[in-house]
């Protein structure tokens, strides 16, 4: 008995490893790309116009293998059993979320005419050749489409998946802090990105690069939660518990 209970014991540690590690990889990558294309553009000089601009930019490799890894990751999550009649589950929501960053990847929007960073490529990617058929840009519409899905679906998370569970001390109190003000966060951002589209103050302002900025803030931000869920910003939870 005391074996089993030891190899039983031994798997769900394994589990609960396996569990945050993934979380930590999927915020390490969200992480990762603001700060590479921040870098960059000190490099550089000046910042690119959107975090979707860096396809057409030296920078494609790392944005196209960032949200690869995103999509593969996302995809591998499971989360926890959800309870019958649950709607919206972990599993389900991860999936979700990988489909529409892979299609972010794979299904660039149109480079910036007016200051492209580097000249455009002739060919065009699969899906993108599939989609532009007519005279159309339906790759542009689907990859914004597909950007608003990932980081709704990333908002979920924040909002109703991860304060799941009972409140059974300070710490969780803090985290679920954290994660509302994440998934808010990411809504008032990309919210304010469509308004921007909307009423063109987004070639208005380019010169701020406010579209980059807030992709910026709305990507540290479920970065951040899935650091959290990870337990590896333990230090942030104690500091937020710590105010009340």
């Amino acid at each position: 008995m005391a074996d089993e209970s030891g190899i039983s014991q031994k798997a769900h540690n394994d589990l609960v490893l396996s569990f945050l590690a993934v979380r930590r990889a999927i915020g390490a990558l969200g992480f990762f790309l603001p700060v590479a294309l921040l870098a960059y553009g000190m490099w550089k000089g000046d910042l690119l116009t959107s975090i979707s601009a860096a396809y057409h930019s030296p920078m494609r490799e790392v944005f196209v293998g960032t949200l690869i890894a995103q999509a593969v990751f996302l995809w591998s999550y499971e989360g926890f059993r959800p309870n019958a009649g649950d709607l919206v589950t972990d599993k389900g929501t991860a999936r979700v979320a990988a489909v529409a960053v892979a299609l972010v990847a794979l299904v660039p929007t149109s480079p910036d005419d007016k200051a492209p960073e580097m000249p455009v490529d002739p060919l065009c990617t699969l899906l993108e050749c599939l989609l532009n058929q007519g005279e159309r840009d339906w790759s542009s519409l689907v990859h914004l489409g597909a950007a608003a899905v990932f980081f709704g679906a990333l908002a979920v998370y924040c909002l109703v998946l991860f304060t799941k569970g009972a409140v059974d001390g300070p710490e969780k109190h803090a985290s679920n802090r954290i994660y509302r003000l994440c998934g808010w966060t990411i809504i008032a951002s990309i919210g304010l990105v469509g308004v921007l589209f909307a009423t063109g103050l987004d070639d208005r302002l380019e010169a701020l690069r406010p579209v980059f900025w807030l992709e910026t803030i709305a990507t540290f931000a479920f970065a951040t939660s899935w650091m959290v869920k990870g337990d590896a910003l333990r230090p942030l939870v104690r500091g937020v518990a710590a105010l009340r």
